[in-house]
């Protein structure tokens, strides 16, 4: 009953009649027209700052620069490149992957992969490598893992990773597993889930490590698509408020709490306290495959092409607002922005990230224009 009373008060106060009020957030909104940056020849599924650096993982072999068109001035960078922010230049850093990335942690002065590949530069890594940040030569460190590494967090000494994976470092891993940052070796932290883990992060504070994905049970316990696990330790499970009735597609967070981005039906996303008590809800008319808080603003992406409203998603709303491809909503409740900047391609949005120290939004995916610019894979839009 109290769930149904939150969704009814959401609602109203986004929808009047079914007509769209839009909210307003804590910050200002990033522009809706990006900055001019360097491109790709292909997806982007992962986004990571540090300091001024920029790094970037997915399905791309080459980058171009500003304003250069497809096919034209491309430098080889095989699903993984950086770039200098600030200077808007190329970094010669270049780990050379040899298939999909789709996790990158940057931890000191270094830089962990995940993905699908097989080699980094000329060295065997099955799905995970650890690599300079100045050269991106791969260390020694090569524990592998027996399928795709999908997402990685970092606390505490220990790098956790998620996938599709049931052994990782030599030994049974059934989706998840942490290493030891300083010496390398698999940790003792030994969760499992009984299916593909594609989102991981740590809270912030360190509380938890919440997982989302396909999976249905943790520990042989109940835990729809998302869950909490405790840090360290051998990974038991950790209160947590929301699971779903959809697949979990990506996570994101701050010290307001944390934010649910999936598939199902459509498309849902949702905002939770830092213990996963719903906040509240919304939904579209295909996945949500990205989410990224910033400045008070949840920005969200996939290959939906409406906003259904604080509902479940679906294929067919009853309720339309346009929204190709990308959509912000208020953090602390929820609604609807006016933030519009668009994207094409038939997918869309694959990886967003917030820049907490300048409150500007990186996007990435399968794009060749948004925000009413040429600008394919990547794109900068500042606060």
């Amino acid at each position: 009953m109290r769930a149904r009373v939150v969704r009814a008060a959401a609602m109203a106060a986004v929808f009047g009649v079914w007509g769209l009020l839009v909210g307003t957030p804590a910050f200002a909104v990033v522009a809706t027209t990006p900055t001019p940056t360097w491109q790709t020849n292909g997806r982007v599924n992962v986004i990571v700052y540090h300091k001024n650096r920029v790094y970037i993982g997915g399905q791309f072999t080459a980058v171009r620069p500003p304003g250069a068109a497809a096919g034209s001035q491309e430098v080889t960078r095989n699903h993984v490149a950086a770039f200098n922010i600030a200077k808007g230049t190329l970094v010669a850093w270049n780990p050379n992957a040899n298939g999909t990335v789709r996790a990158i942690q940057v931890i000191g002065k270094t830089v962990y992969l995940g993905g699908s590949f097989t080699r980094v530069g000329n060295s065997g890594r099955q799905r995970l490598a650890q690599v300079n940040t100045t050269t991106g030569a791969p260390t020694a460190w090569h524990p592998g893992a027996n399928s795709e590494v999908l997402a990685m967090g970092h606390a505490n000494g220990l790098l956790y990773v998620g996938g599709g994976f049931t052994t990782a470092g030599g030994a049974a891993r059934s989706h998840l597993a942490a290493f030891s940052t300083s010496t390398g070796a698999l940790a003792n932290w030994s969760p499992s889930t009984d299916d593909q883990v594609k989102a991981l992060l740590v809270t912030p504070g360190g509380a938890r490590v919440v997982v989302g994905g396909l999976f249905t049970h943790v520990n042989g316990s109940s835990a729809n698509h998302l869950a909490a696990i405790n840090p360290g330790g051998s990974g038991t499970m950790a209160s947590w408020g929301l699971h779903t009735n959809y697949p979990v597609i990506d996570l994101a967070a701050d010290s307001k709490g944390v934010y649910v981005a999936g598939g199902g039906g459509g498309g849902n996303f949702a905002g939770t306290s830092l213990s996963g008590q719903q906040k509240w809800q919304g939904g579209t008319n295909g996945n949500v495959q990205a989410i990224a808080v910033v400045g008070g603003t949840v920005y969200v992406g996939g290959h939906f092409h409406v906003y259904c409203g604080p509902q479940h998603g679906a294929h067919t709303c009853s309720t339309q607002i346009p929204r190709d491809k990308l959509l912000a909503v208020d953090e602390d409740n929820g609604n609807l922005l006016s933030w519009a900047p668009g994207a094409d391609s038939a997918l869309g949005v694959f990886a967003l990230t917030g820049w907490g120290s300048t409150g500007n939004l990186l996007a990435g995916g399968d794009f060749r224009h948004t925000g009413n610019r040429a600008q394919q894979g990547f794109a900068l839009f500042s606060n």
